[in-house]
Parts: C-alpha cells; structure tokens; sequence
C-alpha cells in the first residue's frame, strides 16, 4: 500500500470513531453524517487491508489491528494538536520572540519601561533588547538580526522603513537648587557664561543647539562633551553645568536634575525603524504600538 493514499478525512473517522465508541457520536464530532463516517471506515479498510472494527451488541468493537493503528495515529495527533497549540499561542502573542534594539537615549529607560508593561500583557514572549549607535541600531534591522529599532537620529538606509514618532522637542537641565532651576521656562540668554556641557560636534543635536545660541548672540562655556545623554545627565547632577537633552532622557532623570523647557524650541526627532522587505511579526506590530503610546505619553507630561 502506498501511504500517500491515505486520506487525513479517513484518519480523522477513524480516531473519532475509536474515541467516541460509537458512528453517531463520531459523525457529530466531525460535523458530518453518520452514512460519511461509515463510508471513510470503510475506505480506510480498504486502503490498508484489514478489518478496522467488528459489531458487538450494537457498538463498534476495534480489532486488535485497529488498536495497534491507533496508537500511532495518537501519536500522530499529539504532534498536531501541539501545532495547533503553537499557532493559537502564536496568533494570541503567548509565545514567540522579539528583537528589539535603541540608541542609548531610549534603550535605558523607555524601551525598558514598554517592555517590562509588554511581557506582563504577553506572558510567553521572550524580548532580547540591545543598547548601540543609531547606525548599529540600523544596521541590525537592514540585517533581520532585529525586528524593532527605535533611534535618536535619522539615519537613512534603503533596507529599512523609518517612521518618525510624535514631535518633540529638546529639554534644558540644570543643577538642582541652582539658581535657574527656580525659573518656569529657560533661554539661551538665561544660559550665558554658564558651563555647557555639549554632545560632540559629530552629532545633528550639537549643531541645532549651537545655531540657537549663536542666532541669540549668547557665548557658553563649553568645558565638556559627552556622547551620551544619560553621561550628560550625570554631569550635571555632580554641578559640572547644565545642557540640552533629549526630552526622553529628561523625562526620566527629574529626579537626579531639575528639567526646564527652552525656547525657542530645539526639535528632537525620534523613529521606529523596521525591514522593509521582511514582514513584520504580530508582535512586532503590537509592540510599535505601544512604543508609541509610550512615546506621546513621555513627551506629553514633559
């Protein structure tokens, strides 16, 4: 007998007829007339040469044959049902993975913040988050080695798709118990001849903050540079000066420095990036979504 020529409807008949005991409760399980269920018995007898079932006192008695057989359809089943299983935890976000990967100014804080409120809402979702450059951070998309990358900075690549979140806008942070930590809104001329602490030239915030100043006509003391935000925040926090920021990290260091907006605005853009030829996973989306809630949530109690 070829084994190809058995049919998965034959089968199906079969396991519900030994498991129900009986045509009729076999033929309701299937959704399916009791003349259908004999008939698929009947063809699997057929197909694999001996007899499936005698008639005892009214019922379906399974041969030894049959006994056997069905073991190793159970077995069969179990694999199937555990498919089943996997795709409805899948379909639910119940099990999986998901990559994600951010510059420092959000991989330390917010990306944190979603993910520890995601897993809790998606128990069986295991998330590997990883702190690079924006460039890394992209590179890692365009790769597949992440599904989700949230950067600080445009960084064009033609094998990802950027999406820019919510607009926001730089913050001033100063010493706590400074003397400009008293005002309600901070300005280039409020910062003159303080100590400024700056991101390397090298960086598209440095040369928007400094074209605020320089078209304010206002000098810093520019003592120190440092890549990071979270750095800079720690600076500041030890009275080393003040600085602009991302509103990211302000929103979470008000406890270490006093966080004070500044006009005019210096914008700050922030966006998800993803493949652009890969489809997105169900969780991928789901955790976009609530990224970007987050993010509106941050800039919005800034």
């Amino acid at each position: 007998m070829d084994p190809s020529e058995l049919k998965i409807r034959q089968i199906e008949a079969f396991r519900a007829v030994m498991l129900r005991h009986t045509v009729t409760r076999a033929a309701a399980s299937l959704h399916i007339s009791q003349p259908a269920v004999s008939r698929l018995i009947a063809d699997l007898e057929s197909r694999v040469g001996f007899a499936l079932f005698e008639r005892q006192q009214g019922r379906l008695a399974p041969t030894a044959e049959a006994r056997v057989l069905f073991e190793e359809v159970e077995r069969a089943f179990v694999g199937m049902d555990r498919i089943t299983q996997a795709a409805q935890q899948i379909r639910a976000m119940r099990r999986g993975s998901l990559r994600v990967a951010g510059s420092p100014a959000v991989a330390l804080d917010l990306l944190p913040a979603v993910i520890a409120r995601f897993v809790e809402r998606h128990a069986g979702i295991d998330v590997n988050l990883l702190a690079h450059s924006a460039t890394t951070v992209v590179e890692k998309v365009a790769s597949g080695q992440c599904d989700v990358g949230l950067i600080a900075e445009p960084i064009p690549h033609p094998a990802v798709k950027s999406e820019r979140l919510a607009n926001a806008v730089m913050r001033c942070i100063v010493p706590r118990g400074h003397r400009l930590a008293r005002r309600a809104i901070l300005a280039p001329g409020d910062l003159s001849g303080e100590r400024f602490i700056s991101f390397p030239q090298s960086f598209d915030a440095r040369s928007a903050i400094d074209r605020v100043f320089v078209e304010a006509g206002v000098t810093r003391d520019l003592v120190i540079e440092a890549q990071l935000s979270q750095a800079i925040v720690a600076l500041v926090a030890n009275r080393a000066g003040v600085a602009l920021i991302d509103p990211v990290t302000a929103a979470y260091a008000r406890q270490r420095v006093a966080v004070k907006p500044f006009e005019p605005a210096v914008p700050d853009h922030f966006y998800i990036v993803t493949n652009a030829s890969l489809p997105m996973p169900v969780v991928a989306h789901a955790f976009c979504a609530e990224v970007k809630e987050a993010f509106g949530r941050v800039i919005a109690d800034g």
